[in-house]
């Protein structure tokens, strides 16, 4: 089963109206889903910013950023149509699109300020490590200045079959070949990691 369809698997039986949006995208609860939105808003000046929302779900992080009156150029992109039709349906603002980033032409390099990944990474998919880093290096490519993921952490000591779990210091390695200052966030949540990238310009600066 290719990556594309292994995902669509986890996540078609998931889709139901009767289902909370969390429920939906296999977040623990609304509150967990909210951090991630939380600690990408609290670390990173948003506004007028034009955002990549990879694995864009339900749209909800444009919801997220409407409730706090963020303005911004929203893009969302997800391998399942089911989830681009409701957010099409959802919101009268931003553009939504069904594509697979990694192996689709569907934007154009550095197309965005932002590229932001929220949950895509979680699924064992058999090759998460070697996956990684090229997916760090097309976030990369779409992006002007800043790029956004969080991770499960290694040291969650309730594993479920399923998901994968990384260790910090494997990708800090797969950023260090980038011209990136990198935070990783380790306290925010005991489950997964937060990180955010900023590029450097040429000369050194940013």
């Amino acid at each position: 089963m290719s990556k594309r369809d292994a995902i669509q698997a986890h996540y078609y039986h998931r889709f139901s109206p009767e289902k909370a949006n969390h429920e939906v995208l296999d977040w623990a609860s609304a509150a967990s889903q909210r951090r991630r939105f939380e600690v990408l808003a609290d670390n990173v000046d948003l506004r007028g910013l034009s955002i990549l929302d990879v694995g864009c779900g339900l749209g909800d992080l444009l919801a997220f950023l409407q409730e706090r009156g963020i303005e911004v150029d929203f893009t969302g992109v997800d391998i399942l149509q089911q989830m681009v039709e409701h957010c099409r349906d959802r919101f009268d603002t931003g553009r939504f699109c069904q594509a697979d980033i990694f192996s689709d032409d569907a934007f154009a390099p550095g197309e965005f300020d932002l590229v932001f990944v929220s949950g895509a990474f979680n699924l064992d998919l058999g090759n998460n490590l070697e996956f990684l880093p090229i997916a760090i290096g097309r976030l990369m490519e779409l992006s002007r200045r800043y790029v956004a993921f969080n991770l499960l952490h290694a040291r969650w000591p309730e594993r479920e079959p399923g998901y994968f779990f990384y260790e910090p210091d494997f990708v800090l390695k797969q950023l260090a070949g980038h011209e990136v200052e990198v935070k990783l966030i380790d306290d925010s949540m005991p489950i997964d990691f937060p990180v955010i990238c900023l590029k450097k310009t040429a000369d050194g600066g940013q």
